[in-house]
């Protein structure tokens, strides 16, 4: 039990510096790719959710940050 829960601690924290040196992940609305199609699907706009970026912040990296202290809105 206990080499079971140093299995699981050990992959957290791997997990979590994963996303310390890798932040970002593809946008999942858009795919990646920053754009969405408007209603008539004749013309693209920018996605909403990432902003025309295509990528998002892991939820790792603000685990990451939470114990950093850093606050998100100071990041942007």
């Amino acid at each position: 039990m206990v080499v079971l829960i140093l299995i699981l601690l050990g992959l957290a924290i791997s997990w979590i510096g994963a996303c310390a040196i890798w932040p970002f992940a593809a946008c999942k609305s858009c795919g990646g790719t920053g754009k969405s199609p408007s209603p008539t699907k004749k013309a693209w706009r920018l996605c909403g959710s990432c902003e025309g970026k295509g990528r998002r912040v892991r939820v790792g990296r603000r685990i990451y940050e939470r114990g950093l202290g850093i606050d998100e809105k100071k990041r942007k």
